[in-house]
Order: C-alpha cells, then sequence, then structure tokens
C-alpha cells in the first residue's frame, strides 16, 4: 500500500481534522484515509472543458488600461 506525506498543512486544519476523527470514534490515520476514499470516489465530470472564446475590441483608446477603469473593488 502505498504512503502519501502532505507538507504545509494549517494548524487550524490539522486540529480540525483530530475534532473530526474523536467524533468519529477513529485515529487521525484512519480519519484521513476515509475522507481520501471518499473523494477519490466521487464521480468526475467526463465532459471536456467548454472551449475559452475571447473577443478583441476596438476602444480607439491607445493608453493602457488601469484595474480600477473596470472594477471598483479597490484591489480586493
Amino acid at each position: 500500500m502505498q504512503a502519501l506525506h502532505i507538507r504545509d498543512v494549517p494548524d487550524e486544519t490539522v486540529a480540525a481534522l483530530k475534532r473530526r476523527a474523536v467524533r468519529h470514534g477513529r485515529s487521525m490515520q484512519q480519519e484521513l484515509r476515509e475522507v481520501l476514499a471518499r473523494a477519490a470516489s466521487e464521480p468526475i465530470d467526463e465532459a471536456p472543458p467548454r472551449a475559452i472564446r475571447l473577443h478583441t475590441v476596438f476602444t480607439g483608446r491607445m493608453d493602457p488600461f488601469e484595474r480600477s477603469d473596470f472594477y471598483d473593488d479597490r484591489e480586493r
């Protein structure tokens, strides 16, 4: 059986997984196996991705646009 090693998992995620394992009466390792098995058994959408259609629009403007010309989100 293969082994996995996952780096840089946030502390909050690890704590939540530990709580989940306790809630289900499992070890952390068994809980992770269950989570991975469930994720792996989800059906995969076999439809090919939709093609991206790009359109060029002539604006009559030669200088570059700024983000604020299009969005009022203060670059969030």
